[in-house]
């Protein structure tokens, strides 16, 4: 992303939010990597003083300038009372803690990042954050053959990158491999005799597009997808009870197993069930259960919001369930989802989900059913472009 960032642009960015006269500029990184040869106009330009920055010990250079940053930081709101207004440029969820320190200090927070980049902990710490203009340029990288151990799957890779597709261009892609299976030498092999196992052709899209969701098409299942792309092309799916699928040329047959009946229309993707798909698969996950069980434990967590400071997942869990008369799975459930809303700080942010300690942050039932709402939404447009509100409604209502 070096060759889209712009200091320049950050730089007008932050000012428009007209909050005063900058008064320090820092930027840490190990400023003699080449790399970074690009950003060094913007730093003359901007009066920006650069911060090298080597590493400690056998850790990260990265880490070493999170921690002086940090330190920096709160050195100035120690010293400089006249500095109200610290404007972090980072997503990344680690600086959670410095947003709250500064805010202890009475200091105002803003963060400074792209989208999809950032930590929803350290967005929901921020008083304000201010978001960049994602990169024009379309993602794409050549992953090598190394990256795979099947010689299908090597052949493929050397020959074609990463893309990102919309929902069309996925049906088109995903054809143009069942060709590329057709004429390959191995793979037309095992189209002919064996049958080729559906998972080398489930690594080839994820593979080939970079933003590739089964879901995101309407299809629950990722055998209904290939009922749908293997018509009109020289391969079919065939089963063998209970679970197993494989590929095999249509004029072909394999003991054992019997032709999958192909799907001839694209899946509706704007229905009540295929949302409540799309938000139960792929993080953030989102497992509803009904609107007054949600509803009482995030009312339950507001009004108790000191008692949930710093508490282990199992603790919460056990706390809520020993006052209502739910199952367990409706309280985990409702836990989980305010959690994939954004409305616990996670801490320490590397460990897992069971092992951090949690901190509700919403101060009222309806911000926390609110950021829920948001984050649902959210995940259904960056997967679909586009949400029917009155599918959605039909979810939350």
């Amino acid at each position: 992303m070096l060759s889209c960032l712009s200091l320049k642009d950050i730089y007008d960015e932050i000012m428009k939010k007209e909050i005063g006269k900058i008064a320090i500029q820092r930027a840490y990184a190990n400023w003699s990597d080449p790399r970074l040869n690009i950003l060094r106009g913007d730093i003359v330009e901007l009066g920006i003083e650069p911060i090298q920055m080597f590493g400690f010990g056998r850790g990260p250079q990265k880490n070493a300038s999170d921690i002086q940053l940090a330190i920096d930081a709160i050195d100035i709101a120690f010293t400089r009372k006249t500095i109200e207004i610290f404007v972090i440029v980072s997503g990344d969820g680690g600086f959670s803690s410095l947003a709250k320190k500064l805010h202890e200090y009475g200091r105002m927070v803003i963060g400074c990042a792209y989208k999809r980049t950032t930590n929803r902990v350290f967005e929901a710490v921020c008083d304000d954050f201010i978001w960049l203009e994602e990169p024009k340029d379309e993602y794409e990288t050549v992953v090598g053959s190394s990256e795979f151990t099947d010689p299908i799957l090597i052949a493929y890779s050397r020959k074609f990158k990463t893309i990102t597709a919309n929902r069309e261009q996925i049906v088109n892609e995903a054809k143009k491999i069942l060709d590329f299976f057709v004429k390959n030498k191995d793979a037309s092999y095992l189209l002919k005799n064996a049958g080729l196992n559906i998972s080398i052709f489930s690594q080839a899209l994820s593979y080939r597009i970079h933003n590739f969701n089964y879901l995101s098409l309407g299809f629950t299942k990722f055998v209904d997808f290939i009922r749908y792309v293997v018509n009109d092309t020289e391969v079919k799916l065939v089963y063998n009870p209970p679970s197993e699928y494989r590929l095999l040329f249509v004029n072909s047959s394999l003991k054992d197993f019997e032709d999958v009946i192909p799907i001839s229309e694209l899946q509706e993707i704007h229905t009540v069930e295929n949302y409540k798909a799309l938000l139960s698969k792929g993080a953030p996950i989102f497992r509803l259960p009904s609107p007054g069980v949600l509803f009482d434990i995030a009312r339950d967590l507001a009004e108790n919001k000191m008692k949930y400071q710093g508490v282990m997942l199992g603790d919460i869990i056990e706390s809520l369930g020993s006052k209502y008369p739910y199952e367990q799975n409706e309280i985990k459930g409702s836990i989980l989802s305010l959690v994939s809303s954004g409305c616990f700080i996670r801490e320490p942010e590397e460990a897992k989900l069971s092992e951090q300690k949690l901190s509700f942050i919403p101060q009222s039932s309806e911000q926390a059913v609110n950021m829920i709402k948001e984050a649902m939404y959210r995940k259904l447009e960056e997967l679909l472009g586009a949400v029917n509100e009155e599918i959605f409604n039909e979810i939350i209502s």
